[in-house]
């Protein structure tokens, strides 16, 4: 559809799965069976929701949803609330016994475009009723105060109701904290975030603590599989922490040492080359290698401020960690077309960096790399092994 949408999160989650959606194309899709103080009208992509100035709180709903609320426990409402009298406040509601259940938050009004808000739906009185049919959408002022319409009434632009397993993120590589107040998704655990502005991140850790910044459950993920770098530039104001700590998913990729007490920038570059897939759960750690009661707590001896966190398709040559292996033989070395690699493990993964540390190729569970489509000059053979053994060998295309 040809709308700008702005996302709104009432409850952050990973990422989007298979889920129900009523796109109101020229029709009303059932959701004017429980209407108060509103008509709907259809069109070609949304439906029209007039809401009249003769009650408080309007409302439309469904009696045959058929949603099935074991799998799908988001609803995403996506609307445009076209005036600046229109309510500010909705709710979403789904009958229990002897009642109702409801989910709420604040919305904007007299926009420009469309919104989407998103609804945890999760309580045990959701997915009781197999499939869940009746539910409802209310309108209403701030702080769910009573709302009633202006004369004449306004009008709301529904393009669609669907619910989700899931709240889905957006793919972004790049965090460069330029909007103050706006962390870019990235929370802290035992420690503070101080402030965004001016283009920095400023995290204060708490002593003898493992203190990290995490971007688990929040608006965004990186795809690891067409990024092989994460570059990390701060200013480490700490008098003892000095090592960065990298954990994807729960599992510890590197672990940088890092100087103390900056008086300027400095720039740390990590290897995820080795990683594929999309993932929001991604975590910083601010660590004192000799923290006297717990190695890896946290000093609490300074800020570290941070100036961007960028997920990138470059290593240095110097993060490439060239150690000649003399276990390994390549061969031909010059070669032209094919390169063969032996080795005394099953290799797993063979990548190809130019003398600016750019990954140029890859192979995987091969021994041989055809390397025919290189310019002529100098690279640097990255090999995986069995049991997580990487070395490199140098090599001449000629």
């Amino acid at each position: 559809m040809k709308k700008l949408y702005i996302l709104f999160l009432l409850t952050a989650l990973p990422f989007m799965g298979f889920g129900q959606t009523f796109d109101f194309t020229n029709a009303v899709d059932g959701w004017d069976a429980a209407t108060t103080g509103a008509t709907l009208t259809a069109n070609s992509t949304f439906v029209a929701v007039n809401l009249t100035e003769a009650v408080n709180n309007p409302k439309i709903g469904s009696a045959t949803a058929g949603v099935d609320g074991v799998t799908n426990k988001i609803c995403a409402v996506t609307l445009q609330n076209l005036s600046a009298s229109g309510p500010t406040f909705m709710r979403i509601s789904f009958a229990k016994t002897g009642g109702r259940i409801y989910i709420q938050q604040d919305i904007t009004a007299g926009d420009t475009g469309y919104v989407t808000y998103y609804f945890d739906l999760t309580n045990a009185d959701w997915g009781n009723d197999v499939p869940e049919n009746d539910i409802q959408v209310h309108f209403k002022a701030a702080g769910n105060a009573n709302y009633a319409a202006p004369v004449g009434g306004v009008t709301l632009n529904i393009d669609k109701i669907e619910f989700l397993t899931s709240i889905p993120t957006i793919e972004r590589q790049t965090y460069n904290f330029d909007t103050d107040n706006d962390s870019e998704s990235w929370s802290a655990t035992n420690g503070t975030i101080v402030s965004v502005a001016s283009g920095v991140l400023t995290f204060a850790p708490t002593v003898d603590k493992y203190a990290k910044l995490s971007m688990f459950g929040g608006l965004y993920h990186v795809n690891l599989s067409i990024v092989n770098a994460m570059n990390v530039t701060l200013t480490n104001l700490s008098t003892d922490d000095d090592e960065l700590r990298l954990v994807v998913d729960g599992n510890i990729i590197e672990t940088k040492l890092i100087s103390v007490s900056d008086g300027s920038e400095k720039s740390y570059r990590f290897d995820v080359s080795s990683l594929t897939g999309n993932t929001s759960d991604i975590s910083l750690a601010f660590r004192n290698a000799d923290q006297p009661v717990t190695p890896g707590w946290s000093s609490g001896t300074g800020n570290f401020v941070i100036n961007s966190i960028i997920f990138d398709n470059t290593l240095s040559v110097n993060d490439i960690d060239y150690r000649d292996d003399a276990s390994i033989l390549i061969y031909p070395n010059p070669v032209q077309n094919t390169l063969k690699v032996n080795a005394s493990k099953d290799i797993t993964k063979i990548e190809v960096y130019n003398i600016l540390g750019q990954n140029v190729l890859s192979n995987k569970n091969s021994n041989t790399l055809n390397v025919q489509g290189l310019i002529k000059g100098t690279y640097i053979a990255k090999i995986h092994q069995d049991n997580d053994t990487i070395s490199t060998k140098r090599f001449i295309k000629e």
